[in-house]
């Protein structure tokens, strides 16, 4: 992979190009990561609203009926149901892991084999989250599509 970049002062905004021979897997995921480096969510902690980057996002769960986002160091709770913002993330490179857990795929860092063909989502921030066998064989034609 290429990477170039030029400094453009006259430009008022950043312009990204993704320049390939044929579209595959490594690109979409390209498209994907640039496009949720502009895309906020609004996330509430304690009294106060923040906007939070989606590509700052490790992982989103559903705990006690709330919608929590975990990101490296702190946590945000979101109105509205996991899978509402999954539907809205989904195309950010957000994957399923769980009824109540949506994963970064950008954050991943490896997947554990457990026994009883359970695998373990281990993320950058060494944070581990259990993959059920529901969510399974979506998990693992992601990562054969990386390959």
């Amino acid at each position: 992979m290429l990477v170039k970049l030029k400094q453009n002062t006259a430009q008022k905004d950043i312009e990204v190009l993704v320049s390939y021979p044929a579209m595959n897997k490594t690109v979409e995921r390209i498209v994907a990561l640039v496009k949720s480096a502009g895309t906020q969510i609004e996330c509430y902690s304690d009294d106060s609203v923040k906007m939070v980057n989606v590509s700052d996002i490790y992982y989103i769960e559903s705990v006690d009926k709330k919608t929590v986002v975990f990101c490296e160091s702190e946590n945000y709770q979101v109105k509205g149901r996991l899978y509402q913002l999954y539907e809205k993330l989904a195309g950010s490179g957000f994957v399923q892991i769980s009824k109540y857990c949506v994963i970064n795929i950008n954050k991943l860092e490896k997947i554990t084999p457990l026994t009883n063909s359970h695998l373990d989502a281990v993320l950058s921030n060494g944070k581990c989250l259990y993959v059920t066998r529901k969510y399974l064989a979506d998990i693992k034609q992601l990562l054969q599509e990386e390959k």
